[in-house]
């Protein structure tokens, strides 16, 4: 791999983290969602500092080259988070689905009040 091509992979990298860095530290990321990311770019920095781990992995696989090999873990990776999104949309469906309902019966529970305190007035 040419030096001119791994200096660019490494600054891509390092502006990568630093700004994943910065959304935590704003707090406008979850921990858990941008861990994946933290750990794909350490990825990054780690094949691009050894680009052999590529064709290992492609002879162990029997990959032809190793831009397959990237594009194959590409696509799982996505996959994984994609599954992850999925589990947790649902997980927090159900969650608005309860706390509606709950809001609900609040809501009624204060109408009742509501309309019993004028009544007893009345009287």
């Amino acid at each position: 791999m040419n030096v001119r091509l791994k200096i660019f992979l490494f600054a891509i990298c390092l502006l990568v983290l630093v700004y994943l860095l910065r959304k935590l530290k704003t707090r406008r990321a979850d921990i858990r969602y941008v861990l994946p990311w933290l750990g794909l770019d350490l990825v990054l920095v780690v094949v691009t500092a050894f680009p052999g781990i590529l064709d290992f992995f492609c002879a162990l696989f029997g990959i032809e080259t190793p831009s397959n090999m990237l594009f194959f873990f590409a696509l799982l990776f996505l996959a994984m988070l994609v599954f992850s999104m999925t589990l947790t949309i649902s997980r927090q469906s159900g969650e608005i689905r309860e706390l509606t309902q709950r809001l609900a019966l609040w809501e009624e529970k204060e109408n009742r009040t509501d309309r019993k305190i004028p009544d007893e007035k009345k009287e």
